[in-house]
């Protein structure tokens, strides 16, 4: 494994929720927050890294989010947050606030957004919502806030924290919510042109602690990294294909990425706290431990066909870095 740091940023993440960094849907640029007010993006050019449109937060909202998420190219950006003291969605182009919904509005009184995702096309925006007895996953248009459709389902153990994988395929949202020691649970949903349809999956009940890895390049695999284990479950209804354990003194991160036909584990030694990362085939079966130079800190997703991003979590702000990674 061979790094390259094409770029470094700071990142003001005391008001934000992890994640602190938003992907867009094509996977080729990024969004942070550089202060409690602005937001900045990031775009991955064919050797470097170039800026973005930059956004200021929208008048009235409080300086804690509760996510964001951009569009492609970061022409869009979309926050929910506290609004006259009701949780609000809004939408902003780099001239300035578009769209404000309250979000009731959406979902009936008491929900608040727990994560947010911009379509494959960009003019959709998915949202995982919850409130103290429910849970739903609401698809709107980004401009004008107009309901698709919602799918509700039930509420998860709480705390939990809330993370939006778009399908690489379908017209489909991945949820995951991490629940502490109650597990992880999920909820898939799609659309197909009419209103958002809930499928049924083997994880809506919840299983074991478990973070996205990344999905196959087809789109039939989800692989998930558990503390000691790498699961691969299929689409969409995400049962189980295979599971394989780490290696010995190996704890994962929850976290990692697929990176052309190879799967990249994140974590550390047990023993020296190291970072570590451990690569497996496409099958998600065969896989060992990198020995080469390891990336550090937090992975906080893919960028491009061949980049991550990552953030030293230790102070305020958080150093964060886009590199290269050539296997």
């Amino acid at each position: 494994m061979k790094l390259t740091e094409l770029a470094a940023f700071d990142v003001a993440h005391a008001h934000l929720a992890w994640p602190w960094i938003a992907f867009d849907p094509s996977g080729t640029s990024f969004a942070f927050a550089s202060s409690a007010r602005t937001i900045v993006t990031r775009v991955l050019g064919d050797a470097s890294v170039t800026d973005g449109p930059t956004f200021s937060l929208a008048e009235g909202m409080s300086d804690r989010l509760d996510a964001f998420a951009i569009g492609a190219g970061g022409a869009l950006l979309a926050v929910s947050g506290t609004a006259e003291g009701a949780s609000a969605l809004v939408t902003s182009d780099a001239t300035g606030e578009k769209a404000r919904t309250a979000l009731e509005a959406l979902t009936g009184p008491g929900f608040v957004a727990r994560a947010l995702a911009f379509d494959r096309s960009g003019a959709r925006l998915w949202i995982s919502a919850e409130s103290h007895d429910a849970t739903a996953l609401v698809l709107v248009d980004a401009r004008t806030h107009a309901l698709v459709g919602i799918a509700r389902s039930a509420v998860f153990p709480p705390p939990s924290l809330h993370e939006l994988a778009l399908h690489p395929v379908d017209d489909a949202v991945l949820l995951l919510a991490a629940c502490g020691e109650d597990g992880t649970f999920a909820r898939v949903a799609g659309w197909s042109g009419g209103g958002v349809e809930p499928i049924a999956t083997a994880l809506d009940a919840g299983s074991l602690p478990a973070g996205f890895v990344g999905f196959s390049a087809d789109g039939a695999r989800v692989h998930l990294a558990e503390a000691d284990e790498l699961r691969t479950h299929a689409w969409p209804g995400l049962e189980e294909l295979s599971s394989v354990e780490l290696a010995d003194d190996f704890v994962s991160s929850f976290s990692g990425a697929v990176l052309g036909e190879k799967i990249l584990v994140d974590g550390e030694d047990a023993e020296t706290h190291e970072d570590a990362v451990m690569m497996f085939d496409r099958s998600g079966i065969v896989g060992s431990l990198v020995h080469d130079d390891v990336p550090r800190g937090m992975w906080a997703g893919r960028l491009g066909r061949d980049c991550i991003v990552t953030v030293e979590a230790k102070g305020e702000p958080a150093r964060g870095r886009v590199l290269r990674v050539t296997l």
